[in-house]
């Protein structure tokens, strides 16, 4: 390749880098927290602390009750009921109609495992805000919801991925730079150098992160696009090919085929049992149950079964549930993207691997930001360069402080429930807007994140006090004696502030080379005297 080719390859990723890696960074960051959603529920819904018996309580007559009383004769289009689970240990029913006006309405109800009693209802909030914050942006209905979120939150995997592909062609010494780490050097050389070693050695994982991060959120256009060039616009007529509707009610009362026993019924060769079960046709002749199992394979999200919902027989699995090679490959991507086939451990993997990424990214706007404020390569004046970096460190550390501003949040909430995800949202982007603001105030950038990780310390170190106060929960006493998960993400707490701390006192507070300049402009001054 030729040198001209190659500098033009080098500027697609440098200015890709500065103009979209902020928010590539975001979309990384909030999928680090994502990765966790199970464990971060436990922490802040106290329902998921229960104990999970060994036998649990029948439901069958309280759901079918429940389920009746809240339809109140409208039009029942879809009923669904959780079983109690290790993360989960209760169930969760729902419930979709249509009322008179045609507006569809939902409802929901948890019920204790043990005794079939309600549990009181918790609005959506915390977890629900970081992970659809990742799925996507928590974009607003009036400007196309979440089907437009999630397509921009795809279109940063593909920035990433065309980062990953010119940052791999620039690179002509990438044996020697996966080992090269010159910390005697400027700070521009050990920032490009760590840049480097995190994107070189991390390739294998951005890369598969970001196709299917790409893939999980352009999906959410190709119905609607292909039903465009294939189906003349008709994405109902496409959807029905792809996926057939379900038998049509036959509007003849049916009693439905007992839950309790569903909860027993073994359709493979092991002990698992129903995890969740969807129900079309209420009540109807023509009730299907659609049963959800665990997959025999760990890359799968699911096993999906059909019953008939009066008799409890066994359905012919539909084509587009059957366990086809195109079928296992998509249901694999889910799993790849979130790191939830190999348990715990794999997901400890997955965010230091997803935190190398947000390191890196930030590393390399740096290197671009320190490299054209003191060198002839900028063409700007210096305060243009200077507002890049304070506009990097307000939106980075905003973004990290405004999702520990929500735990806090969740602790000291008292109003209503149905309002709990609307005020989360609020404290996290009045959070992060404040954040930005005091970056832009401060112009030694080198002291405001000083000031900034010292403040992520504090603010993770007290989390757990936090955590104790609201609900009585001390994770040091129960961390050697039948932990939970909510033990575990204090003391994850407890060990990244202490991390922070440790990155804190070895920040300067300002550049090596300003720092030298300054001492011998002391030294000048002391010989002139």
């Amino acid at each position: 390749m030729n040198r001209d080719r190659r500098v033009r390859i080098y500027d697609l990723h440098a200015w890709a880098g500065i103009s979209l890696g902020l928010f590539v960074f975001v979309v990384s960051f909030t999928g680090c927290l994502a990765l966790f959603d199970h464990e971060l529920k436990t922490w802040e819904d106290p329902a998921k602390r229960l104990p999970l018996p060994e036998s649990i309580a029948p439901i069958h007559d309280q759901f079918t009750d429940w389920v009746n009383n809240k339809s109140n004769q409208q039009e029942i289009r879809f009923v669904s009921l959780q079983y109690p689970s290790h993360y989960e240990p209760y169930y969760l029913g729902r419930l979709f109609v249509k009322n008179e006006s045609g507006k569809s309405e939902n409802y929901h109800q948890r019920w204790r495992a043990d005794n079939a009693e309600t549990i009181p209802e918790r609005g959506e909030g915390l977890t629900t805000w970081l992970l659809d914050f990742h799925r996507d942006l928590m974009w607003p209905t009036t400007l196309g919801g979440r089907t437009a979120g999630r397509t921009i939150v795809g279109v940063a995997g593909i920035i990433l991925l065309l980062s990953i592909i010119s940052g791999v062609i620039t690179h002509r010494k990438m044996l020697q730079e996966l080992f090269t780490l010159r910390v005697n050097r400027s700070v521009r050389l050990k920032w490009k150098d760590a840049h480097n070693i995190l994107g070189l050695w991390g390739i294998p994982f951005y890369t598969m992160i970001a196709f299917t991060g790409a893939f999980l959120g352009v999906v959410a256009i190709l119905v609607p696009l292909t039903g465009a060039l294939i189906a003349k616009g008709d994405t109902e007529k496409l959807r029905a090919v792809i996926v057939p509707p379900s038998i049509e009610a036959a509007h003849v009362k049916a009693p439905s085929f007992s839950l309790d026993e569903l909860y027993q019924l073994k359709v493979t060769d092991t002990d698992a049992r129903p995890k969740r079960v969807s129900i079309v046709n209420w009540n109807d002749q023509n009730a299907i149950y659609s049963v959800n199992y665990p997959a025999d394979n760990k890359l799968q999200r699911t096993h999906v079964v059909e019953i008939n919902g009066v008799t409890g027989d066994i359905l012919p699995t539909p084509e587009h549930l059957q366990a086809t090679a195109v079928n296992r490959t998509l249901g694999a991507i889910t799993p790849l993207h979130y790191g939830t086939f190999g348990g715990i451990a794999v997901k400890f993997l997955y965010l230091m691997l997803g935190l190398s990424l947000c390191v890196m990214i930030v590393l390399g706007i740096m290197v671009w930001v320190e490299r054209r404020l003191n060198s002839p390569v900028g063409t700007k004046e210096k305060k243009h360069y200077l507002r890049i970096g304070q506009l990097t460190t307000g939106i980075v550390f905003g973004n990290v402080l405004a999702s520990i501003a929500i735990f806090y949040f969740d602790k000291l909430y008292f109003g209503s429930e149905e309002n709990r995800l609307f005020y989360t949202g609020i404290t996290y982007f009045l959070t992060w807007l404040l954040t930005i603001v005091y970056a832009f105030s401060q112009f030694n950038s080198y002291k405001t994140t000083r000031i900034l990780t010292i403040n992520l310390s504090l603010g993770l170190f007290l989390l757990p006090v936090i955590n104790y106060f609201s609900t009585g929960n001390l994770f040091i006493n129960q961390l050697f004696d039948k932990p939970i998960s909510a033990d575990w993400v204090d003391l994850t707490f407890i060990v990244s502030a202490i991390i922070l701390f440790l990155l804190y006192k070895k920040l300067p507070n300002q550049r090596a080379e300003e720092k030298r300049k300054s001492n011998k402009e002391v030294g000048t001054k002391l010989q002139t005297q």
